[in-house]
């Protein structure tokens, strides 16, 4: 029953790092001239927030991504306060799930004039598939609040043994998230795109371009980069997440890959991931381009073979992939089984059995 309220959760869902300035619950890293990461301070756990880029220009502000809630993005606003009062412009939201999108609303009112820019097939999935989402989560998921809690005041872990410390920091933050998102999100006003990227977008700032590109489906089937080629930085959205991915129920897992390896041709010397700390290499990329890889090929050969979903998920082996990532955390290997080698299986299989 636990795993279920979790699950219902999950359908929302190098060089020294310069700390710039400080919000209540991000860093803010300059990445370069202009651009900074507001990085999520929260642990790595079952309920997400996401980093928030700003781009500032000589006479304004782009922003990339708006947070899980109205009252994380009022934080994160307070931060780029902090930094400039020039107005933002635009909001390119990298992808329509709820925790990069939420605050679309606080941006709005903040910010009159300011244009949303989303992939076009956000108009149709934000309404359908977004709004059904948040529903389930809404109807079932404060029950995951109750038990977890529960599971911290008996010193147990979603798996059954004793907390480690890093759980019971993951599991207080899940706590505190979760009771904000279910708090706020009845009253959610979502914002649509007022601009739509099919393949490539391109606005330009005095010397500063910033390239919008849909390098195809990846983590969902909206996923834009944000390409800043003359700082040779890329934002990914959740096309990379540290220090697990997310593969997802809304996921392309065949495609993902192609559309990973499109993104790292641009030979980023930084990479700001939806989530988890900046990155300032490709190396973790790259093993997410072959976990995707092993992922899709070992799905794809379990169903020419007849196996059904139940069957495929013990046949599927991403062990390597689960050492690699998580190492000896009881934490992250929950988090990878739960994300990558549950959901992710099962996209790969809808996509395999769907080309049979």
């Amino acid at each position: 029953m636990l795993l279920a309220r979790v699950c219902l959760l999950a359908l929302v869902c190098g060089a020294p790092v310069c700390v710039f300035a400080q919000a209540e619950s991000v860093d803010v890293v300059k990445v370069a001239e202009g651009v900074y990461a507001a990085v999520r301070r929260e642990p790595p756990g079952l309920m997400f927030n996401s980093n928030t880029v700003f781009i500032v220009n000589e006479e304004d502000v782009f922003v990339i991504d708006t947070n899980i809630s109205p009252a994380s993005a009022r934080e994160v606003i307070a931060a780029l306060r902090r930094l400039t009062t020039k107005p933002v412009r635009y909001v390119i939201n990298t992808h329509w799930h709820d925790d990069h999108i939420a605050g679309n609303e606080v941006y709005r009112e903040a910010f009159p004039g300011v244009e949303f820019i989303g992939h076009a097939s956000t108009l149709e999935d934000l309404p359908t598939v977004g709004a059904s989402n948040r529903k389930q989560t809404l109807a079932g998921g404060p029950q995951f609040v109750v038990q977890i809690r529960a599971l911290l005041g008996k010193n147990k872990s979603l798996t059954g043994g004793d907390l480690t410390e890093e759980e019971r920091a993951s599991y207080a933050s899940d706590i505190r998230m979760a009771e904000r998102y279910f708090a706020e999100a009845p009253g959610f006003q979502i914002v649509m795109p007022t601009v739509t990227v099919e393949e490539r977008l391109t606005l330009h700032r005095g010397r500063r371009t910033v390239d919008i590109r849909h390098f195809g489906r990846g983590h969902s089937g909206a996923d834009l980069v944000v390409h800043l080629p003359q700082e040779n930085v890329v934002v990914s959205g959740d096309l990379v997440v540290w220090p697990v991915p997310l593969v997802g129920s809304t996921s392309f897992p065949s495609e993902y890959r192609a559309s990973l390896e499109r993104m790292l041709a641009l030979r980023p010397a930084v990479i700001i991931p939806g989530h988890g700390q900046v990155l300032r290499d490709d190396s973790y990329a790259r093993t997410l381009v072959r976990l995707l890889a092993s992922l899709s090929e070992q799905t794809r050969a379990a169903v020419l073979r007849g196996e059904t979903l139940e069957q495929a998920r013990r046949s599927v082996n991403l062990e390597e992939f689960r050492k690699l990532i998580a190492g000896d955390s009881p934490l992250k290997s929950f988090i990878f089984n739960f994300y990558v080698a549950g959901p992710g299986v099962a996209a790969a299989y809808r996509e395999a059995a769907a080309k049979k």
